[in-house]
This record gives structure tokens, sequence and C-alpha cells, in this order.
């Protein structure tokens, strides 16, 4: 909010400049960071703080220049007067509307439409949803604020600690490998470039950590830091490490559902120190260029050129080859346990020290409790995690490939008219698992084997009760099967990543998620205090957009398409209550391009073709994608083989 000062990019280089202290470049970064700190809030306290009253305070300045002005003309010293305090007053609804949308993490709309009603109920809803005023933990009740703190404390503490001494080796197994250039482009030291490049790329209103610093600051301060930030990236090449304190991290539980109770119901995410999270974007940007090269094609989460699409598009490929050859198989859908907070560190040795100097306190009700240093687990908000689990799951995957080569496991082969085909024997998108086997005993035993080992290995231990057998066609004593193994029993079609598996391709059935959501986000009574154009916002950059993901793989149904865009017209004229009032303007020319005098609302047909139309592109140009050898295996190449 301060960054839209006037003056004060001078004033903040005056006391970055001013603070002298020696030492590594990471202790020096770390202390101006703490010095800076402790200046911006003396300077907001006196100088710049109690935002509403300051607008409140020039709003009695221009009310009294235009009462004046009813009694007498003013004077051109009181113009000028007057045009300075309704500036003023501009600024201040500026700040105060930036502090409520920063409060309310509500991205999707910029400030400027005065929105300050919207976002400061927003902020409360938030605050609201994610207080903690009791919880259960191992199956007692907690409910006095400081046996909350401690109970959830103690509770991540043992969580994120590793018992174990000995883990056994994966050496046995054959991982696909760098070659030396690619693996030399990793170790090289960071320039200016890259560095600047990552911090761009970072969004600037997320909220900070323990250091209180937002990526906005940086950006905004470039020019006056990047000497000091150069320093540190040198140091962290020469040396591997910095100081422990600049890695210091907040986790906040997020609630995964309304009316959550055990702490199973909260998602733990990671608020780590700026300077860090700049760190670790750049190792993430050099990783994700190869992590490609070292993963197989089965993992479809984090490698550029891959698409969460595929996998759904292969499993439901894999799913019609079997039913349509009359062959029956078992689909597994696995979960994996707390993915992220059960990772074994010895997977992780090349960059062990950003992980393993993590020093945790849990925000509770905005109250740190607790500190604890982990020996296990990776942290969700560091830009590195997704990664380093991607390659931590490499090895499931090279696990399955070895036992479907030794004839433990069979897989589905994916053919049609082709006897050849292309063998699926499992999908990974993250934690997200599905493995496809025949349905027998043996082989759901073996798989059973298999788990308990990578569990042994890796800390990832999958949830049984979240898994499903799901059977593909006749599958006998399926009740038996599923018993054996653990879990439950499910059925087809299912959705698997938000997207159905297994239904008819024109079912509209598939359908009625997208609806209720755009319903839901409409009825809400918080929609209300927008603006007439934020409603118009609200349209453009959030209901086009919600049904997206499936007409980026499904035709959508005219009675669909229909439906939607009357929820769209309905709220557009008649507000946030839906009500029915006349549609002033065709839909056609709503959906018009702004310069051609509509409000540039997305025309769901339209971009439904377009989206589909992407495959077709894909098709031709991603000839060594899965998803395109499984096409081509089921459906050849003639005359394009296959469509959408």
């Amino acid at each position: 909010m301060w960054l839209k000062v006037e003056g004060v990019k001078d004033l903040l280089k005056s006391w970055w400049e001013g603070g002298s202290f020696s030492g590594s470049p990471s202790f020096i970064l770390a202390k101006k960071l703490k010095f800076l700190k402790a200046k911006l809030k003396e300077w907001n306290k006196n100088s710049f703080g109690r935002v509403e009253y300051r607008k409140n305070l020039a709003l009695e300045q221009v009310e009294f220049w235009d009462a004046k002005e009813k009694t007498g003309r003013l004077t051109l010293e009181e113009l000028e007067a007057r045009k300075e305090a309704r500036e003023d007053y501009k600024n201040w609804v500026l700040l105060e509307e930036i502090t409520w949308r920063q409060k309310s993490r509500e991205v999707w709309l910029k400030d400027g439409d005065r929105n300050t009603g919207f976002f400061h109920k927003m902020a409360n809803a938030h605050k609201r949803r994610n207080n903690v005023d009791r919880i259960k933990i191992n199956g007692a009740w907690l409910t006095e604020e400081n046996g909350i703190r401690e109970g959830i404390a103690n509770a991540f503490r043992l969580l994120l600690s590793n018992p174990r001494d000995w883990c056994p080796s994966v050496s046995g197994l054959q991982f696909e490998t760098l070659e030396s250039l690619d693996a030399s482009a990793l170790e090289i030291p960071s320039t200016e470039k890259e560095v600047f490049d990552a911090l761009l790329g970072c969004n600037r209103d997320k909220a900070p950590g323990p250091d209180g610093f937002s990526m906005a600051f940086w950006q905004f301060a470039w020019d006056f830091v990047k000497a000091d930030v150069m320093c540190f990236f040198k140091e962290f090449y020469d040396n591997g490490k910095f100081v422990k304190s600049l890695n210091a991290t907040f986790m906040v539980l997020i609630p995964k559902k309304a009316g959550a109770e055990e702490l199973g119901d909260y998602r733990p995410i990671s608020l780590v120190g700026s300077l860090y999270k700049w760190l670790a974007k750049v190792l993430a940007n050099r990783l994700k260029k190869v992590v490609g090269e070292v993963v197989s094609k089965a993992q479809g989460a984090f490698v550029e050129g891959r698409q969460i699409l595929d996998v759904v598009l292969i499993a439901n490929e894999a799913i019609d080859s079997t039913l349509k050859n009359n062959e029956s198989g078992i689909l597994c859908k696995l979960d994996i346990e707390k993915a992220y907070d059960n990772v074994d560190w010895t997977f992780i040795l090349t960059i062990k020290w950003c992980i393993s100097t993590a020093n945790f306190f849990v925000l509770i009700n905005v109250t740190p409790a607790g500190f604890f240093q982990s020996s296990r687990g990776l942290r969700q908000g560091d830009p590195l995690s997704p990664y380093l689990f991607v390659i931590a799951m490499e090895v499931f995957s090279v696990f399955l490939k070895r036992v479907v080569q030794g004839g433990f496991l069979s897989g589905y082969r994916v053919k049609g008219r082709s006897e050849e085909g292309v063998l699926i024997s499992h999908l990974l998108f993250a934690n997200d698992t599905l493995v496809f086997c025949n349905p027998s005993q043996d082989h759901l035993t073996y798989l059973s084997w298999l788990l308990m080992w990578f569990e042994v290995i890796s800390g990832l231990r999958i949830n049984l009760k979240k898994s499903e057998l799901i059977p593909v066609g006749r599958v006998e004593n399926m009740d038996d099967l599923a018993w054996d193994f653990g879990c439950r029993v499910g059925n087809l079609p299912t959705t698997y990543l938000g997207m159905p598996l297994g239904a008819p391709f024109k079912s509209i059935t598939v359908w009625d998620g997208v609806e209720e959501r755009f319903r839901r986000r409409l009825a809400s009574w918080k929609r209300q205090y927008l603006s007439k154009g934020g409603g118009a916002t609200l349209i453009r950059s959030t209901l086009s957009n919600l049904p997206i993901y499936l007409m980026s793989l499904l035709c959508l149904p005219s009675s669909i398409r229909r439906r939607l865009e009357k929820i769209q017209r309905d709220f557009l004229w008649g507000g946030g209550n839906l009500e029915r009032k006349p549609h002033l303007v065709r839909w056609e020319l709503v959906c018009l391009s702004k310069k051609k005098g509509g409000l540039g609302v997305k025309c769901l047909s339209i971009l439904n073709k377009a989206l589909l139309a992407k495959w077709n592109w894909r098709f031709t140009n991603e000839r060594e994608s899965l998803c395109n050898q499984v096409i081509r295996g089921k459906y050849g190449e003639v005359r394009g083989g296959w469509c959408s």
C-alpha cells in the first residue's frame, strides 16, 4: 500500500543504505530487513498510518471548499487548494481500497473500481472462515485458545519429525539421468537477469512470511537492493548455505471444507520468507527446464509441455479401449496421505540446505505458536516443493515399471485395430495416482507389497480410506478383492482430477457441477457489495472461466450453454440477487469486444471450439508426448487419426 506514496522510494533507499552491518551477505541482508522493518513501523505510526482517518480529513477539506463555493466565487488560490484537496482525497481512497484488497485476497478484481465495501466483506469472511475456535486432535476436543495453539504446534512438530535412522536404498533401480550440459546448467552462478526475471515471476501481493516483506517490495526497490541481493546469491552458490533466520516459516491452516473440526480437515500452507522464496524461485526455474528429462512420461504434473488434461484423456482412452475389447480390469485410484508432509529428505540431497534449515511457527488465529525445526516433509508454498515431489514420485513410477516388466502387474493396452497399441500401467499427477491392473488377487497382492516398500523408502503412505478399486468391465468377487486390499469399491463413471472418468462422451450430467458452481458463486451474499463495473469484471474474469476446464476436453451441450448464459445475463442485468429484469442489450452484443461496443464477455460456444481445436495443433506438433502416442496407437494417423 505504502509503495503508492510519492517519495517513498527515496525514503526506503536512504534507510536501506543508512544501515551499516558487517558479516556474510545473508547476515547483512537479514539485519537490513530487520532495520528497515523497524523504520517502516515507526513511519507508519507517526506519518502514514490511520488511512481511514486521514481519508475522512481529506474529505472534510473537499466538503469545506465545495460549501464555500456555494456562498461565493473561489479565488484562483482557493481553486488550487480545492484541487489539491480532491487529489489528496482520491489518493487516500485508493490506498484504502488497496489495503482491503490485499487483506481480501481477491486477486481477480484489481484496484480502481471503488469496491472497498466488497473487499472489506471478503476480508472479514476470510477471517471468520480461517478462525479456529475449537479443534479435535487424536479424538480429544480442544477449546481453550492456549490449548489449541499448543495442541496444533505439537501435532505438526511430531508430523514433521523423522524418527527413522535408516531407510532402504534405491540404488538398484534404473533412473533417467541428465546429459552433462543440462546438469552443468543447474550449477552455474546466477546472473542478474536470471535473478530479476525470477523476481518478476513472483506474485507481488501474496501474503508475506516472517520477514514481513512481500515480493512487491523487492520489485519496487530492485534499483538499490540488487547489489546486496546478488552478493546473497553468490554466497549461496559458493557455500550452499545462508543464515538460517532467512528460512523461517509461518505455517497457516486453511480449512478444506466448511465446518472443519479435525486437524486433518485443515491444509497447512507455508508462508516462507521473501528472500528464500526468491532464491527458491530461481532454483525452481532451472529445475523445471530439465525435470522432464528425468521423470517418466506417466507423470503429468509440473513438467513443461505436459498438461493435466493429458492424464485424464489417456485414462479415459484406456478405460474405453478395455470396455470395447470386452476385457476386464481394475482401476486403482490411490490417494497419498499428507503427500508433502511425509516426504523423506534422503531423496533430496543436492539442495538439502534449502529444506533442512526450515524453522516453523504455526499461526493460530494470527498468533505464532510453537517453534520447531522439521526433519522431513516439503513446504506447501515453497516454489521448489512441486519439483522435488515429482522427483520423489519418480521412484514409485520406476518401481511400477519394474513390476510390469517382471510380469507381476499387467496394465491396460490401449489399442484400436492395431493389436500392438500402447501399454499404460499407471498415471501420476502429483499425489493423484491411477494404477491399471488385471482383476487378479495375485496382482493386487504384488501392488500392496510395492506400496508398503515405497512407504518404507520414501515415507509416503497410501491413504486407504480415500483410495478405491474400480471395476472396469465385468469383474467377479470385486468386494473380496477390495476387502483384501483394504479399501472401498468404486464405480464408473467416477472423477479424476476434477474431470469425468468413464462417462459417456455426450453426457449432460457431468456439467451439473459447473452449473451449481455458477449459482453458488453468484448467489452468495457478498457479491451484492460489488459495483456495476465489478459485476461485469466478475463475469469476464471468473464466471466465463468456470467451465473452461471441462470445455477443454468435452463438447459443451447446447442446453447447458443456454442455461449458463442465462445465469450470466440475469446477474448482469438483475444484480447480485439474480433478479429477473429486462435485458437491455442482446447477449451477442454483450459478448463483443470492448472496441466493438461490447463488454468483452466470452461467448461459450466459440470458446469451446477454440479450446478443442488446440488438441489438433498438439496432435500435429507434440509427437513424442505419451498422449500423442496413445491417440496414434488407438486411432492411427489417417486423415489426422483423431479429432476432438
